[in-house]
């Protein structure tokens, strides 16, 4: 079994906004049980591209069918604090949402102070918040310098009780991401969209990176991701492909720790 921890859904405005059926089908092919639709907030960027997703079509996605999907909603600290805390509130007691996504190439680092009362409320409700970082994603205005997973070490030190993702396990800053979890068993990594930074750079990537997290923090803190499900087959291949990894792991990557971090039953 699998669970995809890292998967994206465009407004309905959108041209490229694909059908839940388009979802279920490619998950049905590669053996996935459930998705994570996560939610998108870039702040005034987004707005001006009209691409932020609104929590109600997050939700609406997943009760489309609650038993595949799981949704996070978003936040931006320009925003403010309140409005913040009540979108959270919102998502989680009203809409049934159960994580936080943050975008830190949106125009921010993700230790800025101004988020720290949304890591106080994720702490309190018990729900995992996951930080873009590594590559920036292909759209205008998204800053690199933003996307470095060292930042993420005060969040790390500061909020000990609330449970880190790192998507895309920093790339290429890998290193950098493993020290921020050596230490912080609340640290965790997906591996998803490696595998398409392998093919825009033209040398390996994913399995080194794989490698290198659990050699130094053993699989039981690294978790499967693809970034949509045009992606969820070559990335699920390259697992499987790690001979390294002894199936007892791979069942953790693929299922175990996400279901842990999810509060799966």
């Amino acid at each position: 079994m699998i669970i995809d921890i890292h998967n994206h859904l465009t407004v309905k405005s959108s041209p490229y906004h694909l059908p839940v059926e388009e979802y279920l089908r490619a998950m049905d092919e590669n053996g996935v049980e459930k998705a994570v639709i996560l939610g998108k907030d870039y702040g005034e960027i987004g707005d001006r591209q009209g691409s932020n997703l609104p929590d109600e079509e997050t939700a609406a996605f997943v009760k489309s069918h609650p038993d595949r999907f799981i949704g996070f909603t978003g936040v931006h600290p320009d925003r403010g604090t309140d409005y913040n805390l009540r979108r959270v509130e919102r998502a989680v007691n009203d809409l049934g949402l159960r994580g936080i996504k943050i975008n830190p190439h949106a125009g921010h680092y993700p230790n800025d102070e101004r988020l720290y009362p949304v890591y106080e409320k994720a702490t309190e409700l018990g729900i995992p918040v996951m930080f873009h970082t590594g590559v920036k994603a292909p759209a205008e205005g998204m800053r690199v310098k933003y996307c470095h997973p060292i930042y993420l070490d005060d969040v790390a030190v500061d909020f000990p009780d609330m449970t880190i993702i790192i998507a895309h396990a920093g790339y290429p800053w890998v290193e950098e991401a493993i020290l921020v979890g050596l230490y912080a068993s609340n640290v965790y990594a997906d591996i998803s969209t490696l595998k398409q930074i392998e093919g825009a750079l033209g040398y390996e990537v994913m399995l080194p990176t794989l490698r290198k997290l659990t050699s130094s923090w053993g699989a039981q803190r690294v978790i499967f991701g693809s970034d949509g499900i045009f992606n969820m087959e070559e990335t699920i291949e390259a697992v499987n492909r790690a001979d390294f990894l002894p199936e007892g792991d791979k069942r953790k990557i693929f299922y175990e720790n996400a279901k842990k971090v999810l509060k799966l039953s």
